[in-house]
């Protein structure tokens, strides 16, 4: 065996679309050949292989994305695509592949990196930690109450129109955790795709503060077809109210709607029945189900001090935190850490011989968790996975690293 990974030559790029092929079933190799030169995040620039013996093993594309998390956009490395080929499979090269990825991805200025998982536990053991959750509504419109507001929606179909679902997003985006930088490409995709709906919502001035993108699933059976509610983003209570009211009116022609909140939406208490419809989950005695919790995204830090650098302190407190890292793929990582908490920033350097007023213990993935304001170290020390030798100092620490609840529309 003689692995090498490096990024793909061009001519490559047809061996590659083979490969995965035989991972992702259910399109031809062209099909995957065209999104790997020419993907709306990223092309050939971001195609990593491992090539042993003169052929191609195993593939990844290490996206370059912008995150927002904390009201800062980072440079974040998305990881997709990672297949190896049948004959390469169960010699445990898919987790030597994504960590050449991760090295790769630092070295050229990445500070983190994300990904949906098609195994959570696999991600897990290289470092990444669970960093996003919905929860999934399925309910008749009618249940969602009117408001004058919904006289404020249009229909988004002028380029003019477009502009102003772009403009919306990219004044929400920075407010939230998660959301990414958006290329050209992928708006095109969005708005401009069949089998969608997209609205916008206006003021009484006339300017836009809100949209929601919907998707007619008419591919079901007639019988289990819904709207889905694909993205939805406001600037104004008013705005909000006029999107819900928006599908709350289409109960005429939808049975059904699917919608996804942000946990911290509280959608249950904005309808008249969160009961959720045609559902195998169990009750609880006298309990209902009323919505389905999703995960999905996981991150992982790739540099400390950088990514630490450029992450704001939204909490108020001042201390000295020494950290204890585990991390078994990047060992510029691991060790000793002295984070100071002061002027409104994280700062991280190498331990000194100063004392700490705490000192917290755990791996790489919990770290990005409470990074990305997915975990407090509060939450983190009480399920385990994390020890600290001065626990009074845990509600300066939920404090300072406290962010809003991450979460991502965008699939990479």
């Amino acid at each position: 065996m003689s692995e090498t990974f490096r990024l793909a030559r061009a001519d490559e790029v047809p061996q590659v679309a083979r490969v995965v092929a035989h991972s992702f079933v259910g399109h031809p190799a062209s099909y995957y050949e065209q999104l790997l030169r020419h993907g709306p995040w990223g092309g050939l620039d971001a195609l990593w292989v491992c090539e042993d013996e003169g052929c191609i093993a195993a593939i990844c594309q290490l996206l370059p994305l912008q995150q927002w998390v904390g009201g800062t956009c980072l440079q974040v490395m998305g990881m997709a695509s990672v297949a190896v080929a049948p004959t390469h499979r169960r010699r445990g090269l898919a987790a030597r592949l994504v960590t050449s990825g991760m090295r790769f991805a630092r070295e050229r200025g990445d500070v983190a990196t994300a990904l949906y998982p098609f195994r959570a536990s696999f991600y897990q053991k290289l470092g990444y930690g669970p960093a996003g959750e919905a929860y999934q509504y399925r309910v008749p419109p009618e249940v969602i109450p009117d408001s004058a507001e919904r006289q404020g929606i249009a229909l988004v179909e002028s380029d003019t129109a477009r502009a102003e679902v772009r403009d919306v997003y990219e004044r929400w985006a920075p407010t939230q955790t998660g959301q990414l930088r958006r290329t050209d490409a992928i708006w095109k995709r969005l708005l401009q795709s069949d089998g969608r709906v997209v609205v916008v919502y206006r003021n009484q001035a006339g300017s836009a503060e809100g949209y929601a993108v919907g998707r007619y699933r008419a591919d079901l059976p007639v019988d289990a077809r819904f709207l889905e509610i694909e993205e939805r983003a406001w600037l104004s209570p008013g705005a909000r109210r006029g999107l819900y009211a928006w599908m709350g009116s289409l109960a005429d022609q939808w049975q059904q709607l699917v919608y996804r909140a942000h946990p911290a939406e509280r959608f249950g208490d904005r309808i008249e029945e969160p009961r959720i419809l045609r559902t195998g989950e169990p009750g609880w005695n006298l309990w209902f189900p009323s919505a389905v919790l999703l995960a999905g995204p996981m991150f992982r830090l790739l540099d400390i001090p950088a990514a630490f650098a450029a992450r704001p302190q939204f909490g108020g407190t001042s201390l000295m935190l020494r950290l204890e890292v585990e991390d078994g793929q990047i060992p510029e990582n691991a060790g000793s850490w002295e984070v100071r908490l002061e002027n409104g920033r994280l700062h991280a350097a190498r331990a000194s011989a100063g004392t700490p007023d705490a000192t917290l213990s755990l791996g790489i993935g919990t770290l990005s968790r409470m990074f990305v304001g997915a975990l407090r170290p509060s939450e983190a020390v009480d399920a385990g996975v994390a020890t600290i030798d001065r626990p009074m100092e845990l509600p300066a620490l939920d404090q300072a690293f406290a962010l809003p609840r991450p979460w991502t529309f965008d699939a990479f």
